[in-house]
């Protein structure tokens, strides 16, 4: 699968990963690709910028999923020249401190929990989130079992869905 590259000046200058909204809207970028791993596009680049189709945004959107700010990105490929478009980069906004740290495997890195296993979620503490961000661990994005049977039931490119108690710390 093809991959970016990473960011531009002005998407590098942001945290995609801490879940807050931004203060200023970010203009369209024109991000890299490295077609060195394939030419197939995912529908979720889990890149430093994170970035996925318009046809997950709008899935995710009709799902309910009401907490992202999306930012128009083109895909530019060095080698053939080529453009792609029906992307955006994707600021999931919501953090919230929902592990059980007691129930999950972890070391303190920098005296900060960061997963190297087993991730327990607290139910009370998500409450009705069904889409955010963890403060600790890899960065990636909690979704509710709804949203993960509903993604199962399409097409995906690029989408790893784990449940939190199988993560294996990669």
């Amino acid at each position: 699968m093809v991959q970016l590259v990473g960011h531009t000046s002005e998407t590098g200058t942001l945290s995609w990963i801490a879940g807050h909204k931004f203060t200023a809207p970010l203009k369209p970028q024109i991000l890299m690709l490295d077609p060195e791993y394939g030419n197939d596009f995912p529908d979720f680049f889990d890149s430093t910028v994170p970035v996925m189709s318009n046809r997950l945004i709008a899935f995710l959107v009709n799902l309910g999923v009401d907490n992202m700010d999306t930012y128009p990105v083109v895909l530019h490929n060095n080698v053939s020249g080529e453009d792609v478009f029906g992307y955006s980069a994707v600021n999931v906004i919501g953090c919230i401190d929902a592990e059980k740290l007691e129930s999950s495997q972890y070391r303190l890195r920098f005296g900060e929990p960061y997963f190297t296993g087993t991730i327990v979620i607290d139910d009370l503490k998500a409450g009705d989130s069904s889409f955010f961000r963890t403060p600790y661990g890899p960065g990636f994005i909690v979704i509710s079992k709804n949203i993960a049977d509903a993604l199962k039931t399409e097409s995906w490119s690029g989408i790893l869905l784990q449940k939190t108690e199988d993560y294996e710390g990669v």
